[in-house]
């Protein structure tokens, strides 16, 4: 602690907007009440913060209060002001981005892709080698298998995901309620 006084004379001022939003954060995860509070909030500043790992206990409440006190409007005003300016910039960026490819980025045209692929799947009726591969797999792994039982069928499928073929089954099962209702 003797040598982190010497390097800083005021050591709020070496608190950055990322370390002042990991302080707040670090607030909310240890409340008043929990053992070694202050500690425990400056330790957890030290292995977080990218700017500065030698923050003490001292440190940490004399920023607290003065967050806490008229003094740190201004100081919560620059930092949601930094918040949102960031917000900005990558909102920008991304707009950017999708003016440049004709009104799709990267993110959405990746994404439409999977889905399509997904609609697909799902839409491709089952083959009569699925059915009875699905069948001898209800036959071979039964409920008593566990929770591995229908990554198993699936296995067995081959050309269908553990979801598909649960969707099947229920399917299959509802149609035979149906039947017999009538």
């Amino acid at each position: 602690q003797e040598m982190h006084k010497d390097q800083d004379i005021n050591a709020t001022e070496k608190f950055t907007p990322l370390d002042i939003a990991l302080l707040v954060k670090a607030v909310k995860i240890y409340p008043p009440g929990t053992v070694n509070r202050w500690n425990t909030i400056a330790d957890y500043l030290n292995q977080h913060s990218t700017f500065c790992n030698s923050y003490v206990s001292k440190d940490i409440i004399e920023k607290v209060k003065k967050l806490q006190s008229r003094e740190g409007d201004d100081l919560k005003s620059k930092v949601n002001a930094q918040a949102y300016e960031n917000f900005e910039k990558a909102q920008k960026q991304r707009i950017d981005e999708v003016t440049a490819t004709g009104g799709l980025s990267s993110r959405d045209t990746m994404n439409s892709v999977l889905n399509e692929s997904d609609a697909k799947k799902k839409k491709a009726p089952w083959t009569g080698e699925e059915q009875k591969l699905l069948e001898e797999g209800l036959k071979k792994f039964p409920q008593s298998v566990g929770p591995e039982r229908w990554n198993n069928i699936a296995n067995l499928v081959g050309s269908r995901t553990k979801k598909e073929c649960m969707r099947r089954y229920k399917d299959l099962v509802d149609q035979i309620k149906a039947k017999k209702a009538k």
